[in-house]
């Protein structure tokens, strides 16, 4: 092929944004995988042998041209002097071969001289011989990277949704090599040209780098930016605790909210200024009072799996299935800050959890704090915990404590990491457990992981049940535990730095508790005690005070499952929900405003309120993991939410 200015300057634009693009990918991928994909590894050989290869191309190229030169001057002064003309290029070859046959004449000196001459040109390889066997290389190396580069971007996506990958990398790898291995295929089979006017040059530069540059930004634009769709809100600069701000009481209706494009609402959980809701592209904040949209964070096409927000709702962690750099599934995990919806960070799930199963593996699961993500990990029957970085997802510490232990539980509160562990030793006097196991609470500090206070908890025997939760206003920790048979049971309640708050509270979570929820914060706790179809809940304050209010049983669902409904204690009274069968596919959920009883009287019904809300079905089927039926209430600022997974709406009490 001849020297092409244009196509060489082209090559040469071309390869600067491919070069870059790979390199970025190259240093992204190495760093969290700690390892590349093979083609990657042939690209950037082949770019260094071919760096190293057309130079010693272009000298043998230029050598036959000088080796020719020098032939045609040799054959031209011969025949000058002889007074003919000269030959033709064309023909100095055959001219050659023909003066080395038997039958050819031995003339003069002057053809002896031309013949001469001519041979040294007959000796020189054909100047093409080594660009085509260059040209065939990197096509070929081109065909075996670009495949396996190419297939993992544009194979479908197994997955709730439309899983897209964690980052741009695997289209940085595709694209980069690609411009990279398209420039190197022009430098083969074109030979350099550096002759040509300079704006040749300038317009074939340009033309490579706008090009390699326009795709790398298209992709980017495609794959990255247009999927997201977020707002943010601005703060409240407010530092209250999670339960703040509730109404001493509700009477009515007051607002509604559906999501945006029909779908089912999936989880809701109360923030400082509002409640988050989950549906199927992410998650919006409404406002407790009004139920306007502060903000809202989805990805189109994709779908979150889970919602867990930190303790005192400071930050939410959506849980997206996502395909890693090779295809294979891996989780996107995005942390937002609940008031503003102001991205904190973006990476994959640590790979001890699985979390799409998130709310039924709570000893697996990371859980999310202000300063760092934890998990429990498991290798070899030992149990590490390991904090990340919510702003990158790298590692920040690990927390090993000694001998063998297996993993019980965990929880986080809004200062400590708690961890429950059965080890076979005391881990700070190294005596062995005389049951042959001891379990033991560790408190750490969630942003180095340092070992602040750990304490060993006695129960009946070792296979009792166990419970670990974090109080809804997120200063509390409560651990409790029962029997096989129920016989024996008992509670803890620790503050900050492991101290003992109360201890055997009569009534207090596990399956004494109200269907296995817990419903506490600092000030007291709420239990249940039936009595035929009804019963009576009371708020027992940890200064000793307590607060009845009565209720009926909650009618079975269809599966004769009992859905009783976590009930919201306000100031002044009980907030209870009721769900009744309706005609069509629409349902409408009873809510009982109840006065609190100070005494043992309890309050005449004729004082409860009832307000009768009509919850619309959504368009589109509910996700297999959310077809469980159950409605949840929560109490917010400003008032009270009631949800309900199948149905497309939110609705606000005031």
């Amino acid at each position: 092929m001849p020297p092409s200015p244009v196509r060489f300057w082209f090559a040469s634009g071309l390869l600067l944004p491919g070069t870059v693009t790979l390199a970025l990918a190259t240093v992204d991928v190495h760093a969290v995988a700690g390892s590349v994909p093979w083609p990657v590894h042939l690209v950037w050989i082949w770019a260094l042998c071919s760096v190293l290869a057309l130079p010693l191309v272009r000298l043998h190229e230029m050598e036959h041209r000088r080796a020719g030169d020098v032939a045609r001057d040799g054959c031209d002064c011969a025949h000058r002097s002889d007074g003919h003309a000269a030959p033709p290029a064309a023909s100095l070859r055959e001219r050659a071969l023909a003066s080395d046959s038997p039958g050819a004449s031995s003339g003069g000196r002057s053809d002896r001289g031309r013949a001469t001459s001519v041979r040294l040109l007959s000796r020189v390889p054909a100047p093409g011989c080594a660009r085509r066997i260059l040209a065939t290389v990197a096509l070929v190396v081109t065909v075996v990277a670009l495949v396996p580069l190419w297939w993992a971007p544009v194979s479908p996506a197994v997955g709730p949704g439309n899983p897209r990958f964690m980052e741009f990398s695997p289209y940085g790898f595709a694209l980069g090599a690609t411009a990279v291995a398209l420039a190197l295929c022009l430098f083969a089979v074109s030979p350099t040209a550096f002759r040509g006017s300079r704006r040749s040059w300038a317009a074939g530069a340009g033309a490579g780098l706008v090009l390699g540059a326009a795709a790398v930004a298209l992709s980017i634009l495609v794959t990255v930016l247009l999927p997201l769709d977020a707002t943010t809100a601005p703060s409240d600069e407010g530092d209250h605790d999670l339960g703040t701000g509730l109404p001493a009481t509700v009477d009515g209706l007051g607002w509604r909210w559906s999501t945006p494009d029909g779908g089912p609402v999936l989880e809701v959980a109360p923030a400082h200024t509002g409640v988050l809701v989950r549906s199927a592209g992410g998650v919006a904040l409404l406002d407790g009072g009004t139920g306007e949209e502060r903000w809202h964070y989805r990805r189109s096409g994709e779908q979150a799996v889970d919602m867990q927000t930190s303790p005192g709702a400071d930050n939410v962690m959506l849980t997206y299935p996502a395909r890693d750099i090779d295809g294979s599934h891996v989780q996107r995990l995005v942390v937002l800050d609940a008031d503003t919806g102001q991205e904190i960070g973006e990476y994959r799930s640590p790979s001890t959890a699985e979390p799409g199963k998130y709310q039924y593996q709570g000893d697996l699961a990371p859980l999310v704090h202000r300063d760092v993500l934890t998990t429990l990990r498991s290798e070899e029957g030992r149990t590490t915990v390991a904090g990340y970085v919510p702003g990158t997802g790298r590692e920040r510490w690990t927390y090993e404590p000694m001998g063998d232990c297996s993993r019980r539980g965990q929880d986080i509160t809004r200062h400590e990491i708690v961890v429950l562990l059965e080890c076979d030793m005391d881990i700070m006097t190294g005596e062995r457990g005389g049951r042959g196991s001891v379990r033991t609470l560790h408190g750490l500090v969630p942003s180095t992981g340092t070992w602040l206070w750990h304490t060993d908890v006695n129960m009946s025997s070792p296979s009792d049940e166990v419970w670990v939760h974090t109080s809804d206003d997120g200063h509390l920790f409560a651990f409790a535990w029962a029997s096989e048979d129920g016989s024996d049971s008992g509670n803890v309640l620790f503050g900050r730095n492991g101290e003992v708050v109360a201890r055997d509270l009569p009534g207090f979570g596990g399956p004494t508790g109200h269907e296995g929820t817990w419903n506490f914060t600092t000030d007291g706790y709420l239990t249940w005690d039936e009595d035929g179809g009804s019963g009576t809940y009371t708020w027992r304050g940890l200064d000793g005070g307590e607060r009845t209010a009565s209720a009926e049983r909650t009618p079975a669902s269809e599966d004769e499952r009992k859905e009783r409904i976590r009930p919201v204690p306000l100031e002044d009274s009980l907030v209870t929900a009721v769900p009744r069968a309706t005609k069509g596919e629409s349902e409408t959920v009873t809510l009982t405003v109840r006065p609190w009883a100070e005494g043992e009287e309890p309050v005449e019904d004729s004082a409860a309120t009832k307000v009768h809300i009509t919850l619309e079905p959504a368009s589109g089927d509910v996700p297999e993991d959310q077809m469980e039926s159950w409605v949840s209430l929560h109490g917010i600022r400003d008032g009270v939410v009631l949800a309900r997974p199948g149905s497309s709406e939110v609705v606000g009490i005031v």
